[in-house]
């Protein structure tokens, strides 16, 4: 683990606005609804199993999948309630750094991003989980670029997976800020192997981290439901 991007490939507030999706299908839809939504189910079931087991690869697989049977705003806006959840904790620590609310405002309100970030986002965010933070912000505003559906959705899955980040290293590095220091200082120190590993298995991060995805499938499933 360094203070660098970690890049594995909340609630929403009750006003907050999704713009309806106007340019794409759903891609899963066929002439059978009920066959549609059992594959949607069981990718579901198989999503809650990959958390349960800290599966990051499955997980993300199984997420970029559910991902592309959704209305595109929908899967959206299961990545705004992660990217949310975390908004405080940045402000507490960034109190100046208004931008990441602002940014995602716009992208609720609007359906639309900046094409780049403004350059407060760009420095280098010493604080545990800020630097992952960002990287969800950028995926989220890429993910809204015109351009083809599937890199879209990568980037949604990108942001679902750096916003969950974001909560686990602040949780624990943020309580272990001297080891934290020494991973950003030290990235090839064979120290630094170990240190990364008695945090992703520490037992409050991985019941944390099962938790953050199965939030994750909860909000899935709860937005499906809209489009049916």
């Amino acid at each position: 683990m360094t203070g660098q991007v970690v890049i594995c490939d909340a609630p929403c507030e009750e006003n907050a606005r999704i713009v309806p999706n106007t340019n794409y299908e759903l891609l899963s839809k066929t002439t059978n609804t009920g066959t549609s939504y059992m594959s949607n189910t069981e990718t579901l079931a198989k999503l809650r199993k990959a958390a349960e087991n800290r599966d990051p690869e499955q997980c993300q697989f199984l997420l970029k999948t559910l991902f592309l049977n959704m209305d595109f705003f929908l899967a959206f806006a299961v990545v705004v309630e992660r990217a949310h959840s975390f908004l405080d904790t940045f402000e507490h620590y960034y109190p100046e750094s208004k931008f990441a609310r602002q940014i995602l405002m716009q992208m609720v309100n609007t359906g639309t991003a900046p094409s780049k970030l403004p350059p407060e986002a760009l420095r280098d965010f010493e604080y545990p989980g800020a630097a992952n933070y960002m990287k969800a912000i950028a995926d989220m505003a890429h993910g809204l670029q015109n351009g083809p559906l599937p890199p879209r959705i990568g980037y949604l899955v990108s942001a679902t997976v750096n916003a969950i980040m974001a909560e686990l290293v602040e949780h624990y590095y943020g309580a272990n800020m001297e080891q934290w220091e020494f991973v950003r200082s030290n990235p090839t120190d064979p120290k630094t192997r170990e240190i990364a590993y008695a945090f992703w298995t520490n037992e409050d991060i991985a019941l944390l981290d099962t938790d953050h995805w199965l939030q994750v499938a909860d909000s899935i499933e709860k937005h499906m439901e809209r489009q049916m």
